[in-house]
């Protein structure tokens, strides 16, 4: 498992992506990020967390459910670059 700094972790909330709720959470495969209620990210949006995150992490958009009602329900793992 890899390490992130809180500071990291605070620099992605202050960026706001346009949502008053980031979650932290995990999965069998670590680290997810759930941005506001299960929100999409645009991918500039993406490319912006990746650059508060260590270099060697990136986030994935993980699909956890479909909703009737909301469409799409996503939340992002965060995992090692392929090198």
């Amino acid at each position: 498992m890899d390490r992130i700094k809180i500071q990291a972790l605070s620099t992605i909330k202050l960026a706001n992506f346009d949502c008053s709720n980031i979650e932290i959470g995990c999965n069998d495969s670590g680290l997810t990020l759930r941005f506001g209620y299960w929100k999409k990210l645009w991918d500039s949006d993406v490319e912006k967390v990746n650059e508060c995150l260590p270099n060697h992490l990136h986030i994935v958009e993980n699909l956890v459910d479909e909703d009737d009602e909301c469409g799409e329900l996503v939340n992002y793992k965060i995992v090692r670059k392929n090198c």
